[in-house]
């Protein structure tokens, strides 16, 4: 009976991304003016995003993205919902996204740099303002 790796095939070879995501950057680089980077395209930084009240997980790669603003433009289109925000005191959002740094604890969106907030996000959650005020380093 044959097993997995019998065929001569290392499994770390057939490690497959989602579907565009090389696509995706290039033509956001293209729009911008850019030439697409190689070094842009290897770097990626997937995390599981969920959802209070939905039943099912989204992954997103973080790195993507340029800035705050567009990961939750990004967020409200994948859970089809307009009223994701970060708790930055400019905007009475309904929900809130939380992170989870390297060191386990749960953050808000916003309140490090950007750069920062992409190496160290491990998974994030959208969750109830009113819950995220906690968190909140200015609350």
């Amino acid at each position: 009976m044959a097993g997995y790796g019998d065929d001569g095939v290392d499994l770390t070879e057939l490690t497959l991304g989602p579907p565009g995501v090389n696509a995706r950057k290039a033509r956001r680089a293209r729009k911008n003016g850019q030439q697409p980077s190689s070094s842009s395209a290897m770097m990626q930084a997937f995390v599981k995003v969920s959802m209070d009240g939905t039943p099912y997980l989204r992954k997103v790669d973080v790195a993507a993205y340029d800035d705050y603003g567009e990961l939750v433009e990004a967020l409200n289109e994948l859970f089809c919902c307009c009223s994701i925000g970060l708790m930055d005191g400019y905007g009475d959002w309904e929900l809130a996204v939380v992170y989870e740094d390297g060191d386990g604890d749960w953050m808000l969106v916003g309140d490090v740099p950007w750069e920062m907030f992409v190496s160290s996000c491990k998974r994030m959650r959208v969750m109830r303002s009113c819950e995220a005020r906690g968190l909140s380093s200015n609350a």
